[in-house]
């Protein structure tokens, strides 16, 4: 047994087991082996980790990764292969895998048809480039752009309305052994179709959701069908996000949520989110829904101004976030002490993925326990 690559708990539970436990001579020496080691036991990278929602400072350089529940705020500076000063965030995505993808693009450049694909190390903590991808010439500046993981692979999603109705999108497969960006087949949108495509991938699927349709997408066959809407499939879906088999949907009335269960093909009401607190002279910057363990959050950022003058002269910057009970259909303030700082995320989407706090601790500042020191 190698008791240095063992978790305490998982330790725990051997000491306790009966063949251990009532072996004579067998309990005293494996304790007396774990009394010798357990103080220097080095942890695995992997074996104390958290789920963290991730964002990122322009100002700072920096990137938080949060637990609102557990209390965890680390900041951690971008290094490697990302360059916040150069760079513009186009989209995000964590994989199966728990590898986290940024495409970006250089600032100040959105004629640029060239995109950098980078990946974070966890263990490293640095961000390396893995590919470019170029736009297709003749197609203009994308509306919606995503980063997506169905099946193992990674899909480059970009939307196009050129004209009143008149919205297409273009879609590329990651190819790991060719560093290559093929293009996959594409829904066709019906005529008229005027609303910009949301997407995400749920399960082993991606889906595009549009103003009054919905599409799937199976990898293997590299084909799309037609999902069949009810009447109480919501207008102008402005924002979506996922689980492994639900996607919730806000429509274009800010707060108004949806839930879509791709196993029943089901569509759902949810509570309506509003922001709390006595926030009189405020204007909302942006919003943000991501799902850290199992459950939907909301993050807001907004600016508060004196009512007479208006938003020429705003007093200060903060943030809300929000996690919704669905057992009793209503929406907690977190309060979550937020460091200091203009805090941005990626368009379209908040990532959440498995962080390994041993790495991040080690090159970054854990903000929570600084405070109580």
């Amino acid at each position: 047994i190698r008791f240095n690559l063992m978790s305490p708990d998982d330790m725990a539970a051997i000491l306790e087991h009966p063949l251990v436990r009532d072996g004579p001579g067998t309990s005293e020496a494996i304790r007396n082996v774990v009394q010798r080691g357990f103080s220097n036991i080095k942890l695995r990278a992997g074996m104390d980790r958290q789920e963290m929602a991730l964002l990122f400072s322009t100002i700072t350089k920096e990137m938080l990764c949060m637990n609102p529940r557990t209390g965890k705020y680390i900041q951690c500076p971008v290094i490697g292969d990302l360059d916040l000063n150069t760079d513009d965030i186009i989209a995000t995505t964590v994989t199966s895998n728990n590898d986290i993808y940024l495409l970006t693009r250089k600032s100040g450049h959105p004629h640029d048809g060239q995109l950098s694909l980078v990946m974070y190390s966890h263990v490293r903590n640095v961000w390396e480039k893995q590919s470019s991808v170029c736009r297709v010439a003749g197609d203009g500046i994308p509306n919606e752009e995503y980063l997506v993981e169905a099946g193992g692979h990674l899909y480059y999603l970009a939307f196009f309305n050129l004209q009143i109705s008149n919205t297409y999108v273009r879609i590329r497969r990651y190819d790991q052994h060719t560093d290559q960006w093929p293009e996959c087949s594409r829904p066709q949108f019906k005529e008229g179709t005027a609303d910009v495509g949301k997407a995400v991938s749920c399960g082993q699927h991606l889906y595009i959701f549009t103003e009054s349709e919905m599409y799937r997408y199976d990898p293997c066959k590299d084909q799309w069908c037609i999902i069949a809407t009810p009447n109480n499939y919501p207008n102008y879906i402005e924002m979506v996000v996922a689980t492994t088999t639900e996607i919730f949907c806000e429509s274009y009335k800010l707060g108004e949520m949806y839930l879509y269960d791709t196993l029943s093909d089901s569509w759902k009401k949810l509570p309506d989110w509003n922001l709390s607190g006595s926030y009189n002279n405020f204007v909302i910057d942006y919003c943000m829904y991501f799902v850290l363990e199992g459950r939907l959050h909301m993050f807001t950022a907004y600016t508060t101004f004196v009512p007479w003058v208006g938003l020429d002269s705003p007093i200060s910057y903060a943030w809300q976030v929000c996690v919704l009970d669905r057992s009793k259909g209503t929406w907690t303030d977190l309060k979550a002490p937020l460091p200091s700082g203009r805090w941005l995320f990626p368009p379209n989407v908040l990532s959440v993925a498995r962080m390994y706090l041993p790495c991040l601790t080690a090159n970054g500042t854990d903000v929570q326990r600084t405070a109580d020191l």
